[in-house]
Formats: structure tokens, C-alpha cells, sequence
């Protein structure tokens, strides 16, 4: 049986990327996808990228009449519980159909030289007598079957079936998920009932961590809302959503459900012939949950590191470790960062807080706008700053949550720097993933 430099386990965006990248390197890539064809990326539809990332990333840009085109829009809304404030934030968004760019993508895999089997579902490692990973066994056409391997690369999703299978000091954090370690996700596609509230872009109410946005349908739009525990406290807060935000009258046509990872990336994605990407390393946006491009990014900084590995036939987790250095210097740090200050900031703030920063001007057109690139003018800055005192002075802002935000700056500034001080061994990595957690322990979970 062949040997395949590279067997990625999973089919979706981020195995699909990752086949493609190494093919081209001129590898021998596998991917074992334990769907059908038919079902592959079909858990849910829409999906956002940002129009910066296609040129970035270096993955197709469909356009209207592509089967993966979906919509675009350019204004981004973030609104105040009331929605009676809301601020506008400039960002070509591209939504596209998630099938349809998946088997594009793994289409593109192909071309490259990579060789995709449905329906292929991994079961377990194999292992050499020194016990070092040797390939897999998978399950194909009701037979089960070893498929031997230089390295193999989990991709399978939040299950993480590979991860999660390692024996526990192999390298890399085992631990599956839990219930509090991942937003509910419920996903409304209405059919909005008149014509004057037809969408020119997104809104987000931060409060309930929810949105409303376009999708393929003109007349339709997704009210999306992602929350922590259960699908069904992710309902009883869509249902106060409802009685305060004024939604457009509409009628629902679907509903879909999903989950996706909240908590903080893999500190170690590589260990000997091993490397974990996607929602099975838990690489995703601090933000908005969103991990497509995020775990896109991880893999071009990967790349490199794993094509001249297998070249110098040494794929050791030391030989493997450049790769968390590049990523936990750069990306990991900022969404560290970001998740200590999202949960500090959501934590604390109460609804007549949120409320009186959208109404004072502490949030925004240009606060938002300096997050995609560009400067905020020093009248805002000060406008902000006298708000803030101001609603202190006047008990708009609690003094317990003025403290819970800078115990959240503080933690936001220590996580970043103790990313961007990663070790640049496998030495340094216990003390350093020791003092991680205690930062993490201080930064807490998002409620």
C-alpha cells in the first residue's frame, strides 16, 4: 500500500486548504473525509470572508452567478440593545454558500495532486515500535483498513477525533470539548415581509451577541444569535432579544443549529508527524466564533515548516515547533488578547451601560472603523474619554465595572505578551503553558 506523505483528516475548509497547499509542494496528500460527497460542508449554509482575506489568503473569490456566490454587502451596523444608536463600521463582506465553497476548494485540492475519499471516516493512529505515529485506520465501504503515513494532520472539526485520540504526553492538549467551552448557534432564514426593511448590511447587538444579516434571498435576511451553555438558553435569550429590539416583521423559513469552539486555540498544534488546524485545534475568532479564515491564516504560517519537514525527513515535534512559534507570536497573541477583553468587558457590563456607551458616543463609527485598519482621530478619542468620566460622575457606569475593565485590560496586556514570548523550544513550553493557564484562569469564561 502506498505510503502518503501527508493523510489530513476531514474535508472541509481548512483540510481542503491544507491538501491543496501541500500538493502543490509537490507531496503526496490524502484526505480522509468520513462523509459522503453529498454531505460534505452541507451542516449549515451561509458563511461570511471578509474581501480582504481572498487576496491574502490566496483562495477563490466567487462572484454573482458562481454556485458558491451567495451575496456581499459593505456596511457592518454594531447597535445598542435598543437598537436606537447604532454605529457604522466599512468592511466588504462576501457571504458565500459553505457546500459549494468546500467541494471548490477540495476541487482545487485535487488539481494540485491531492487525492480525496469520501466517505473514509478515521478511527484510530497507527504506531511504530517507538511509538511514533505510523498513519491511521480508517473505516471505507463497511471494511477497515491501516493506511500508513510520513504525517498526518487533524482537521476533523470540533471532535477533533485525532487530537483527542493521542495518548496524553504525546505533545499536543487532548482534552475534548465542553459545554462551556463553545457557543450555541441558532440560525433564523426569514423572509422579510416588507420591501423598506430589505437589508443594505449587517447589524450586530453586542448585548445579546446576536445579528441580523443578508443572505442569498433580497427579500430574506439571517437572524443569527450565539450563546454560552445550551440551545435552549441560546433561546431564552433570542426570546429577549425579541421583546426589546425591534425586528422587521418577517417569517421564519429554516432554522439551523450549530455549535462552534469559544475557547482558546491548542498552545501546542504539532507533536512527532502530527499537526492540528481548524476547529479540531479551536482556532477561531475571539470575536464572532467565525474560524475559516482563521485557521487559514495558522496554515500559511505552517506551510513552510511542514513542507521542508517532510523534505529533510524529520517531522519531530522539535523540528515541528516554528510552527506554534509563528502562530502563537502573532495571531494567537491578538486573539488572546481579545477574547480577555470580550469576556471582561460582556462579563460586566450590564444593559443601561451598553446602552449609555452607544448613546454617548464611548462606541463609535471611528472606534470600529480603526478595526479594519484605520486611525482614530484624537476628537474621538477624547469625546470617548470625557463620556466614560462622565458616566461615572453620574453612576451611568458602575465603579465594579470600571475595575472588572481594567482587570480586563490587564489581562488582555498580560496574555498578548506571554503569547509573544512563546518559547522558542519544547523545553520552555510547560513553565510558559503553566503561567498561560493562570492568566486564563484570572481571564474566566464568557457567560
Amino acid at each position: 500500500m502506498e505510503k502518503y506523505d501527508l493523510i489530513i483528516i476531514g474535508g472541509g475548509t481548512s483540510g481542503a486548504y491544507l491538501a491543496e497547499r501541500m500538493a502543490k509542494r509537490g507531496h503526496s496528500v490524502l484526505v480522509a473525509e468520513k462523509l459522503p460527497e453529498e454531505k460534505v460542508g452541507a451542516k449549515y449554509d451561509i458563511f461570511h470572508i471578509e474581501e480582504k482575506e481572498f487576496g491574502r489568503l490566496e483562495i477563490p473569490r466567487p462572484v454573482k452567478g458562481d454556485p458558491a456566490w451567495a451575496f456581499e454587502f459593505t456596511k457592518n451596523y454594531n447597535a445598542d440593545p435598543l437598537n436606537k444608536f447604532p454605529k457604522c463600521q466599512m468592511n466588504p463582506i462576501v457571504g458565500l454558500h459553505m457546500r459549494e465553497y468546500t467541494l471548490l476548494l477540495l476541487h482545487r485540492a485535487e488539481e494540485a495532486g491531492a487525492e480525496i475519499r469520501c466517505g473514509c471516516e478515521f478511527l484510530d493512529f497507527t504506531y511504530d515500535a517507538a511509538g511514533k505515529i505510523s498513519g491511521v485506520k480508517v473505516v471505507e465501504n463497511g471494511a477497515e483498513t491501516e493506511i500508513p503515513a510520513r504525517m498526518v494532520a487533524d482537521c476533523s472539526g470540533m471532535a477533533a477525533v485525532g487530537r483527542t485520540k493521542l495518548p496524553a504526553d504525546y505533545g499536543v492538549e487532548t482534552d475534548k470539548l465542553t459545554d462551556e467551552d463553545m457557543f450555541y448557534v441558532i440560525l433564523r432564514y426569514v423572509k422579510l415581509r416588507q420591501p423598506e426593511d430589505y437589508l443594505d448590511g449587517s447589524t450586530f447587538w453586542a448585548y445579546y451577541k446576536a445579528w441580523i444579516a443578508p443572505c442569498a434571498d433580497p427579500a430574506g435576511a439571517i437572524i443569527g444569535l450565539g450563546a454560552c451553555h445550551s440551545f435552549d438558553y441560546a433561546e431564552k435569550v433570542f426570546a429577549e432579544l425579541e421583546k426589546t429590539v425591534p425586528l422587521p416583521p418577517h417569517d421564519v423559513i429554516r432554522v439551523e443549529k450549530g455549535r462552534t469552539p469559544y475557547t482558546k486555540n491548542c498552545d501546542s498544534m504539532v507533536a512527532d508527524r502530527f499537526f492540528v488546524s481548524g476547529d479540531a485545534g479551536n482556532l477561531t475568532k475571539s470575536v464572532n466564533g467565525e474560524g475559516v479564515t482563521s485557521s487559514m491564516v495558522q496554515i500559511g504560517l505552517a506551510v513552510d515548516t511542514l513542507d521542508r519537514a517532510l523534505r529533510l525527513g524529520n517531522t519531530t515535534r522539535r523540528y515541528l515547533w516554528e510552527i506554534n512559534v509563528k502562530y502563537n507570536r502573532t495571531q494567537g497573541a491578538e486573539f488572546a488578547m481579545l477574547r480577555a477583553l470580550l469576556v471582561g468587558v460582556v462579563n460586566a457590563a450590564g444593559f443601561d451601560e451598553f446602552q449609555y456607551a452607544f448613546e454617548s458616543g464611548i462606541i463609535s463609527d471611528a472606534l470600529l472603523n480603526a478595526m479594519n485598519g484605520s486611525s482614530i482621530p484624537m476628537g474621538a478619542i477624547l469625546n470617548a474619554a470625557g463620556n466614560f468620566m462622565k458616566g461615572m460622575a453620574t453612576k451611568k457606569i458602575r465603579m465594579s465595572t470600571v475595575k472588572a475593565a481594567g482587570a480586563a485590560l490587564k489581562n488582555a496586556v498580560d496574555i498578548s505578551n506571554h503569547y509573544k514570548n512563546f518559547p522558542d523550544t519544547p523545553e520552555g513550553y510547560a513553565a510558559w503553558k503553566q503561567k498561560a493557564d493562570a492568566i486564563y484562569r484570572s481571564i474566566g469564561k464568557i457567560r
